[in-house]
């Protein structure tokens, strides 16, 4: 037997049994909805609409791709928070109107994306739905969204006056450019949109976004992130492809590159993923791509963020053990200094928890969401350095997206409930001193359970 046969069937011993049988019960609903749906949706592109928004808010931190981005960002007032469906039967965005006390209220009204969500591809169960972030964003006075089963994006303007939102108006939809949209970079400085997409060798695709909120590809922006089929034996005997596909991208802070993560090598997540990294021209288009492994310390880099200093973060889903394992997870500080301006490891930080997949920073204080511990763990980072607080400063059923309000005082954390009842919720919680939390609302309506939409709701975006 050879050594890794031996370490793919440690890792399904450890996880992928769990996930097959999750799998196998929405599988054959799945394949059914997704046939149905696909044809209706795929490429169709709406006309855009002629107003303009006079009070246009800024893009959140979470999609932040610029210094100015963030400065905009600072208001504290009433705004909105956005989730998204992911629905296989069709896409739809779910919108709460966000007090200044943080707090949410459910408007009443879900807003279809006109496409479908989830992809049977990635091989995810529903607490993982797409296994990325960033599949929603809000760009300055547009929200964009992933529709991962018709392989479309779609723009909506958020209509607002005098700080009240009033919903959204859909735009457009384009096609992605490639097989199963997972994540969403803007930059504020320029305009550009740029999706990954998650299928086959994936890749990426560049789009203009104009001030109604209209996306319009950028010719000849779709790049090859060229990841060759996986030579482990396939699902479920060998790790579902979710575990090593692309997990996010977005612009650098001065927006003059682009960053993506992938959690595997051509589809083997044992020995690390690559953090790929693209300059930006003035026209949208990328160039110089150049990759950095993770090696085996990093095993699983999913999701991203920055700091002050402009450093990267990245959490690593199970740190330097095996996927599945537990209590491994760790996140790694990066600065741009290595050989031709590439990413420099400066520090790996444990966790201490499961399935570490997703970051988000804000005021020195970052905070890492972890699927298989059910918990969100706390980080101070500041001269260049991060320092583990709590490993445990939350506990909620299989959290996946979060997300900071405007000017870092909130937090706002998806449970996908998958453990318990299959009700997604929205945790809000007070971010207090030394980056504790307070929990202040936990609020579910709207949000439809993980047997009514498949592969689960994912995806949470500020406004």
């Amino acid at each position: 037997m050879t050594k890794t046969t031996k370490c793919t069937r440690r890792l399904v011993q450890k996880f992928v049994c769990i996930w097959a049988l999750v799998l196998s019960t929405h599988q054959v609903a799945s394949m059914d909805l997704r046939s149905k749906s696909e044809a209706r949706s795929h490429n169709r592109v709406l006309e855009a609409n002629p107003t303009k928004m006079d009070n246009a808010k800024s893009s959140n931190h979470g999609a932040k791709s610029s210094k100015s981005a963030k400065s905009k960002s600072s208001g504290s007032g009433r705004g909105a928070i956005f989730a998204m469906t992911n629905a296989s039967g069709g896409n739809e965005i779910i919108m709460y109107a966000r007090k200044k006390n943080g707090r949410l209220r459910y408007t009443g009204s879900p807003f279809s994306t006109g496409g479908v969500g989830g992809d049977l591809v990635l091989q995810s169960p529903p607490d993982d739905p797409l296994a990325s972030q960033n599949s929603l964003v809000v760009a300055d006075n547009c929200l964009l969204a992933v529709n991962a089963g018709s392989n479309t994006l779609t723009s909506f303007e958020i209509r607002a006056e005098q700080g009240n939102n009033r919903g959204l108006h859909q735009v457009s939809i384009v096609g992605s450019g490639g097989e199963i949209p997972v994540s969403i970079a803007y930059s504020s400085a320029n305009r550009f949109v740029y999706a990954l997409n998650s299928g086959g060798p994936g890749s990426i695709s560049g789009f203009t976004l104009n001030d109604e909120c209209f996306l319009e590809p950028i010719p000849n922006s779709i790049v090859s992130l060229e990841q060759e089929p996986s030579d482990l034996l396939p699902f479920p005997d060998g790790p579902p492809y979710f575990i090593s596909s692309p997990a996010q991208i977005d612009f650098t802070p001065n927006s003059q590159q682009l960053l993506v993560t992938i959690k595997g090598i051509d589809g083997n997540p044992l020995s690390g993923g690559t953090i790929n990294q693209f300059e930006v021209g003035d026209t949208g288009l990328v160039s110089n791509k150049r990759i950095t492994e993770t090696g085996n310390d990093s095993i699983a880099p999913f999701s991203f963020d920055f700091d002050d200093d402009e450093n990267l973060l990245v959490v690593n889903a199970f740190g330097s053990s095996t996927p599945g394992s537990a209590n491994t997870g760790s996140v790694s500080m990066y600065n741009f200094q290595g050989l031709n301006n590439t990413v420099s490891l400066v520090q790996n930080e444990m966790i201490g928890q499961t399935a570490v997949c997703w970051i988000k920073y804000s005021n020195g204080c970052a905070f890492t969401t972890n699927n298989g511990s059910s918990s969100i763990s706390s980080l101070s980072v500041s001269n260049s350095s991060i320092t583990l607080i709590d490993s445990v400063a939350a506990s909620l059923n299989n959290p996946i997206d979060e997300i900071f309000s405007p000017n870092g005082r909130y937090l706002y954390a998806l449970s996908t409930g998958h453990r318990s009842d299959g009700q997604p919720r929205i945790y809000v919680y007070d971010v207090i001193n030394d980056c504790g939390l307070r929990e202040i609302q936990v609020i579910s309506d709207g949000l439809p359970t993980e047997f009514v939409t498949d592969f689960g709701a994912v995806g949470l975006a500020v406004f």
